[in-house]
């Protein structure tokens, strides 16, 4: 697993060297807001538990202080919405590894010869 880990974050890396060369270097990152737009008694240090079961309570990162040492970790185990699902405007062309427009069309031909 930290052999995955570890490509996982040449990945992203990669995938931030790519979009700043593709002039998409002004995205939001988690250094560019201030901790005090963090809503860290709710989320920061919360673990949300989607699981059936209550096993994960029983994790390190379900109880106790944090590592990086700026709160202490709590275990929700009934997590639920906080906000209505957001309507989100198409995402950049550029950030697509394929056409969408042109992966459904691909999609439909090949369905039409199946039938």
């Amino acid at each position: 697993l930290l052999a995955r880990d570890t490509m996982h974050q040449n990945m992203w890396l990669a995938a931030i060297e790519q979009l700043k060369q593709d002039g998409l270097e002004d995205m939001p990152v988690p250094d560019a807001f201030t901790d005090s737009k963090e809503f860290t008694k709710e989320f920061s240090y919360t673990y949300l538990d989607f699981s059936p079961g209550q096993d994960a309570a029983e994790g390190r990162w379900a109880s106790g202080p944090t590592p990086d040492g700026k709160g202490e970790f709590t275990y929700d185990h009934s997590p639920r919405a906080h906000a209505p699902e957001p309507v989100l405007a198409p995402g950049d062309p550029r950030l697509y590894g394929t056409n969408p427009g042109m992966a459904r069309g691909v999609a439909n031909k090949v369905k039409s010869k199946l039938t």
